[in-house]
């Protein structure tokens, strides 16, 4: 399991940085023993308006500010998306 306490400090970056409206879902869990994916549905993402690596970019942007590059390196994926999108797919 990943720590829980690089765990904790990705959430609580994004939620203190980009994505800190209640409405805003962030999710940060394990990947597999080493390696963390993040979730964030935010309708910060517009759908016509961002590609998805444009979206990551902006979840990176608040992360590479306060982990180390070994840090980083632990995480294996960024998925970021529009409420909208979800409902394209229920």
């Amino acid at each position: 399991m990943a720590s829980e306490m690089l765990k904790e400090k990705i959430h609580n970056t994004l939620k203190a940085g980009s994505f800190p409206d209640p409405d805003y879902f962030v999710d940060v869990f394990d990947d597999d023993d080493e390696h963390i994916r993040i979730l964030v549905i935010s309708r910060k993402f517009d759908i016509f308006e961002y590609k998805r690596s444009e979206r990551e970019d902006r979840v990176w942007e608040d992360i590479v500010q306060v982990l180390s590059e070994d840090e980083l390196e632990r995480i294996s994926r960024i998925v970021a998306i529009n409420p909208e999108e979800i409902k394209i797919y229920a």
